[in-house]
């Protein structure tokens, strides 16, 4: 079984929608929406548990609420798309397959030059895949929080709060994992998305992203060349 979990901000038409077409495949069964917009709060979906934060406490408070999963598989989704449940199916069966890397749909790999990023999408092993909709074991979440204390002063430029998260989750379980997360080819539903992130200041949010990504491979590479120095002292 599975833990879906969501953030609400501005569309709360299209979290009741997600929510309820989870729980209507029958995979997910438990239902965790985090809403960061006091100022609307967030009423009853059946079926949901509803969390309304008392202020914007930005975008790691998805991976707070994973932490509160009754499963060890956990889906987390964005607001501005519809995952059918034949789609959600196959990725949970490869996550079965394979529980130590993440299971997305939208990858993303840096470019050339280091910075932030080429799309990639497919059946493909990736650096990143974003939180647009992946799976993650339950282990995760929690191990996030440890990693992104070393990205705070990075992350402080963040706008809006935590932007970013999806790079650091990434390298999170690469850096456990040893190995690169995964993509598949699924069909997804996109729904209206008024008040994107990336449509607010594009050039901001790419510099950011790059300047965040170029910080976590460098941490990667940390950890690589200290396996290296272990393995020849042993």
């Amino acid at each position: 079984m599975i833990t879906g979990v969501i953030l609400n901000w501005k569309r709360p038409a299209n979290v009741q929608r997600i929510v309820e077409g989870w729980l209507a495949g029958g995979l997910v069964t438990e239902a965790i929406v985090w809403n960061n917009n006091a100022s609307e709060p967030l009423g009853p979906i059946a079926g949901a548990k509803i969390i309304n934060a008392g202020q914007d406490l930005g975008l790691y408070t998805r991976f707070a609420a994973a932490c509160l999963a009754q499963h060890e598989c956990i889906l987390l989704q964005d607001d501005d798309l519809e995952l059918p449940s034949a789609s959600l199916a196959a990725l949970h069966t490869a996550w079965q397959a394979d529980t130590a890397v993440l299971h997305g749909v939208f990858g993303r790999a840096s470019r050339p030059d280091g910075s932030y990023a080429r799309p990639v999408q497919g059946d493909m092993h990736v650096p990143i895949v974003l939180t647009r909709v992946l799976l993650a074991d339950r282990r995760y979440p929690a191990r996030f929080f440890d990693v992104a204390a070393r990205f705070a002063s990075i992350q402080q430029e963040a706008l809006p709060e935590g932007n970013g998260e999806d790079i650091l989750f990434s390298y999170t379980v690469r850096r456990d994992s040893g190995r690169l997360n995964r993509v598949h080819r699924v069909p997804v539903t996109e729904l209206p998305s008024p008040d994107s992130i990336h449509r607010r200041n594009w050039q901001a949010h790419i510099a950011h992203r790059t300047r965040l990504l170029r910080a976590c491979e460098a941490w990667l590479q940390e950890q690589t060349h200290e396996d290296r120095c272990e393995l020849q002292q042993v």
